[in-house]
């Protein structure tokens, strides 16, 4: 399936515009309420992707090396006489020191995964936001169709007087 560069182009400029927007939710609010009902659920679904916040990866990094580690210093001191575990524990505490060491030596773009959650917040604004309308959007359509395809008191006055 081919899409048109145009049509391409265009929301490019509308998702850059939605991005602009994404501080101030009147004037986000503002935009999503203009768009047509196909629009809106391509934005959401372009906004919704499956990226992760960076930050839940950190945290579950941390907190499974401290499991591990508060284990190994456990081991070592039930085996400390151990030869193999003595070797082992230097072994490991050398890894860390020099894991250590590399996070701090290491130019790890640590801004711009701060910025790449910052921007995950700001989608997920998008999406809450492009869902609420949705849906507002969606009971409205359902509205009609109801009251399209219900009998009308009309036909109900008719139906009594045979």
């Amino acid at each position: 399936m081919k899409i048109p560069k145009i049509e391409l182009e265009n929301f490019s400029n509308l998702v850059t515009g939605l991005i602009e927007q994404s501080d101030n939710i009147e004037a986000l609010c503002y935009a999503l309420n203009r768009l047509t009902l196909e629009e809106l659920e391509r934005v959401k679904t372009y906004f919704s992707g499956s990226a992760t916040r960076v930050i839940a990866i950190r945290q579950r990094e941390i907190v499974m090396g401290t499991f591990l580690s508060g284990m190994l210093i456990f081991l070592f001191n039930m085996y400390q006489s151990n030869l193999i575990v003595f070797f082992f524990w230097v072994l490991f505490s050398v890894t860390c020191v020099l894991e250590f060491l590399r996070l701090l030596i290491a130019k790890k773009p640590i801004h711009k995964h701060i910025s790449l959650a910052f921007d995950r917040t700001k989608y997920d604004r998008i999406v809450s936001i492009t869902d609420i309308i949705l849906n507002k959007r969606y009971e409205n359509e359902l509205q009609k169709t109801i009251e399209k395809f219900s009998p009308s008191e009309d036909v109900e006055s008719l139906k009594d007087t045979l």
